[in-house]
């Protein structure tokens, strides 16, 4: 068996002959909301619930902070979205299975998540914009690890091992944003209905900014003759 059923009731074939088919990966954004909003990062080691969506909100704050583009917003938002159906694999396990897989000279996870970050992104339009905007998309990831590691891990610089994701070993490593803390009673309450709901309106309101900016930008784009 290589196929899940979403919380839509919708069959999405994560391999085999039905995967290629039209209709054999299909994607919504109900199901990536509500899977987002029940898996957890760091694989449950925090202080409280902490999902792939709160991750993927925070993101898009950060972009939104930072000035970026409406899309850039969205792809922030939707960075980890195939996660809703290949789960949220901690990155020491991914590399570990790709450890595993490289004696067959086949980097077995990293070829899986991408093919599914794929077709998700295309599903969403958004090939491009992640194509174009790789390093900084990666950088404001990292920015939320680390806020999140800052307030909701047991991490401590003196006892732990350096993160080379974060670039602790080096002379710039990536740092916290220090305009939010993870770690209010306003979050500890909110529920993972809540952060559905959140991410959910997050996408349609950018959805909604995004299709005003590029009518916008075809209204200003010259016609050429026929």
């Amino acid at each position: 068996m290589t196929w899940m059923i979403a919380s839509t009731g919708a069959e999405y074939h994560l391999a085999g002959p039905t995967a290629v088919a039209p209709c054999g990966r299909p994607v919504h954004i109900r199901d990536v909301a509500h899977h987002l909003a029940v898996i957890n990062q760091f694989n449950g080691a925090t202080v409280r619930p902490y999902s792939v969506a709160e991750h993927s909100l925070l993101c898009c704050d950060i972009a939104h902070r930072a000035g970026a583009s409406v899309f850039v917003q969205m792809a922030a938002l939707m960075d980890d979205a195939h996660e809703a159906y290949t789960n949220d694999l901690i990155s020491p396990a991914k590399r570990a299975v790709n450890a595993y897989s490289m004696t067959l000279g086949v980097a077995a996870w990293t070829a899986f998540e991408a093919e599914h970050a794929h077709n998700v992104r295309e599903h969403f339009k958004l090939l491009t914009i992640f194509a174009g905007h790789k390093q900084l998309l990666r950088t404001i990831d990292m920015q939320a690890l680390a806020t999140a590691r800052r307030d909701l891990t047991a991490y401590d610089q003196a006892r732990h091992l350096p993160w080379p994701a974060l670039g602790d070993d080096s002379a710039n490593p990536i740092a916290p944003v220090n305009w939010i803390q993870l770690n209010t009673q306003e979050r500890e309450e909110a529920t993972w209905k809540d952060w559905r709901e959140q991410f959910r309106n997050r996408f349609l309101e950018l959805q909604a900014k995004r299709a005003v900016a590029t009518a916008r930008f075809i209204a200003r784009t010259p016609k050429t003759a026929p």
